[in-house]
């Protein structure tokens, strides 16, 4: 079973992570105009956040793969509604911002790092 309120936290705890890191990367000289690359950067770092979040919420117990996942989809449901009431409504439109496969991808991420953070923790 989840625990809400420490799932809840780090789930917020992760959004604000991804929030800082995307602002960070698209604000480096180096990389303005260049979304591919702030795009590859992002789903690069991404898993560390992921296992650094599930980390904390996991701590002094023994996850499985199942609990791991469940971890994963709802940093997804926090993020997504984070994602709807500030991204959306004040940096670009919902179709916009959904219709971006690094989004979709990072996704994917949240989901396996989050899941096989769980497995590989409750087999040790």
């Amino acid at each position: 079973m989840i625990k809400l309120k420490s799932a809840t936290v780090w789930a917020v705890i992760l959004w604000v992570l991804i929030f800082v890191e995307i602002s960070v990367v698209m604000f480096i000289p180096a990389l303005q105009g260049s979304e591919l690359t702030q795009k590859v950067i992002h789903l690069l770092v991404l898993p560390l956040m992921v296992l650094f979040c599930s980390h904390m919420y996991f701590k002094g117990t023994r996850p499985d793969l199942k609990q791991g996942f469940v971890l994963g989809v709802y940093f997804l449901v926090v993020g997504t509604i984070l994602d709807l009431a500030i991204t959306v409504s004040l940096f670009t439109g919902f179709s916009e911002f959904y219709s971006q496969w690094s989004l979709w991808l990072g996704f994917l991420e949240v989901l396996v790092f989050s899941s096989f953070y769980g497995y590989f923790l409750g087999r040790r």
